[in-house]
């Protein structure tokens, strides 16, 4: 009897384990991101300073965590690099770009919204 509920319990979470498998886990924001909202609660105004560039968000949950993360309010665009290499391409050529000491292949995109600059998009692996 123990056996069969075993089985049925495992059978019945099978579905869920799978659709949760599709779903790539979520991109770590920077450490950065996660002090900045420290001491916050949701919903508060935050700033992140990531080298030379300062971004304003809303402090928001991260994903499967109790932790506030700061999200940007407008997401910076593609790195430079990713710009000049589909600087004379045209949307869907593939590309290669170099940043630091990876080199990637993707497909020249405007973003997901389709209004950004065309920039090299690594293909997921």
């Amino acid at each position: 009897m123990k056996q069969l509920i075993l089985v049925t319990v495992i059978v019945g979470a099978l579905p869920f384990a799978i659709a949760s498998a599709d779903r790539p886990a979520p991109r770590r924001p920077p450490q950065a991101a996660f002090e900045a909202c420290a001491k916050s609660r949701q919903g508060d105004a935050c700033t992140v300073s990531l080298g030379d560039r300062r971004i304003d968000g809303t402090c928001e949950a991260f994903p499967d965590t109790t932790a506030l993360v700061c999200r940007p309010t407008h997401p910076p665009g593609p790195p430079p690099e990713a710009v000049e290499a589909c600087a004379s391409a045209k949307e869907g050529d593939a590309c290669t770009v170099t940043l630091g000491d990876h080199t990637l292949s993707g497909t020249c995109s405007k973003g997901p919204d389709g209004n950004g600059p065309l920039a090299c998009k690594p293909a997921h692996p």
